[in-house]
């Protein structure tokens, strides 16, 4: 830093951070620095040797992707940064719905947010961009084992309508419903519970192109609850 003319200061304004943080990561205070990819950019230095140490000779700046693939391992962050750059909102799902009793639902409360590397997003979500993208919680056990109560789902908001046989949520005259939605052939469609102690339901073309389609679910994450 002082060779390159960069102060604390500034250091801690790039990262919008304050210059104490700045000063632990300096004297070694802070083990995993989580900006450490945004100070070796910001440097031009190298990742590795920044992370690592050694001779000042190596500290040469690496492109972001071999940065990335020294990264691998660290798909999410709670922090942007330079390869953290997708960013997937969390909701609750009720809020989201706009269902009745929770308020301002047209813009619903933000419960926290991830970012993920382009990585991360192909492995977690299947896709290149989080356009659309947001995570919510399961409030039901009528998709287990599939999807199990209290799972944090990957929701595409995007599909505002029915687009194919999966599992969608869906609000039908103020109650939310998350199910596997088939079409019959012989008109209408079929809402289907995983969990077999909730059997199937008919619904109308009307009914189906009247709901209001919150998204459809690409990917869960299970969540294991441990005794502590």
């Amino acid at each position: 830093m002082d060779l390159k003319g960069i102060s604390r200061q500034l250091m801690a304004e790039r990262l919008a951070t304050s210059t104490m943080a700045i000063g632990n990561i300096i004297n070694d205070k802070v083990l995993k620095p989580r900006n450490l990819t945004e100070i070796a950019e910001f440097l031009g230095v190298d990742y590795k040797w920044l992370r690592d140490g050694g001779n000042f000779e190596d500290a040469v700046m690496t492109d972001p992707n071999t940065i990335q693939s020294e990264l691998q391992g660290d798909l999410i962050s709670g922090e942007f940064g330079v390869l953290h750059k997708h960013r997937i909102d969390y909701y609750d799902v009720r809020a989201a719905a706009g269902l009745t009793g929770f308020e301002n639902s047209d813009y619903p409360e933000i419960i926290s947010s991830l970012y993920l590397t382009d990585e991360g997003m192909a492995q977690l979500v299947g896709k290149k961009s989080s356009d659309g993208i947001c995570l919510v919680n399961v409030p039901t056990d009528s998709m287990e084992p599939t999807i199990r109560k209290g799972d944090i789902v990957f929701l595409d908001t995007k599909v505002n309508a029915y687009s194919g046989d999966g599992i969608y949520a869906f609000a039908i005259d103020g109650a939310l419903f998350i199910k596997r939605i088939q079409k019959m052939i012989g008109g209408g469609y079929r809402m289907i519970s995983d969990n077999e102690i909730y059997p199937p339901e008919q619904i109308s073309d009307d009914v189906c192109e009247n709901a209001q389609f919150i998204g459809r679910f690409i990917r869960t994450i299970h969540i294991e609850a441990v005794n502590l």
